[in-house]
C-alpha cells in the first residue's frame, strides 16, 4: 500500500495498492470489460505491470475509431474504476494508430489523448496535455528515459479487449 494524494479530473484518492504482474490486476480488467461498452475499440496493457515488479499503476492504451465523445467516455470510465480499485490506471487513447513495442521498436513517438490535461500528486500539479478540439492531446517519445534507467525487460503490449 502506498499513501499519496492523487487528484485527476473529478477523482481523488490517497491510498494506492501495490500491484505486481498481470494476475494482480485481473479483477480491474474484468470490471473494465464488464462495465464499459467496448464495441469497435481495443484495450491494450503494457509497461512495468508485465515485468513482474512492484508498481502502483497500470499502463493501458485504447485503440479504435476517432470519436472524441466515445474516447472521453472510455478514458473517464477506466480512470474511475482505477480510483475505485485504488490502482492508478494510466490510460491513453492512441491517436497515432500504433503502440510502442519494446521488443520491435527502437525509438518511436506516440500521439495520444488523455482523460484530463493535468494531474495533481500531493501538492504538485503536472500539466501534460493540451486541449485540441474535444480531446486533451500530447506526444511521448519511447522508450521513455525511466524505461532505459530502470533496466526492466519490457514485454510487448498485450491486447485485453
Amino acid at each position: 500500500m502506498k499513501r499519496e494524494q492523487i487528484t485527476f479530473g473529478r477523482f481523488s484518492n490517497d491510498e494506492w495498492t501495490t500491484v505486481n504482474g498481470f494476475a494482480s490486476v485481473q479483477h480491474i480488467l474484468d470490471r473494465i470489460k464488464s462495465e464499459i461498452n467496448w464495441t469497435g475499440y481495443q484495450l491494450w496493457i503494457h509497461g512495468s505491470i508485465l515485468c513482474d515488479v512492484d508498481t502502483h499503476d497500470v499502463d493501458l492504451s485504447i485503440m479504435g475509431p476517432f470519436i472524441p465523445q466515445k474516447i472521453n467516455y472510455l478514458l473517464e470510465q477506466i480512470v474511475r474504476i482505477g480510483f475505485e480499485e485504488k490502482t492508478f490506471c494510466d490510460v491513453k487513447y492512441i491517436v497515432s494508430k500504433s503502440l510502442y513495442d519494446p521488443k520491435r521498436d527502437s525509438v518511436k513517438t506516440i500521439h495520444f489523448a488523455s482523460y484530463q490535461p493535468k494531474i495533481r500528486f500531493g501538492n504538485q500539479t503536472y500539466n501534460y496535455a493540451t486541449p485540441v478540439g474535444d480531446l486533451f492531446m500530447t506526444s511521448q517519445q519511447f522508450p521513455m528515459p525511466k524505461m532505459i534507467r530502470n533496466g526492466y525487460d519490457y514485454k510487448s503490449p498485450v491486447r485485453v479487449i
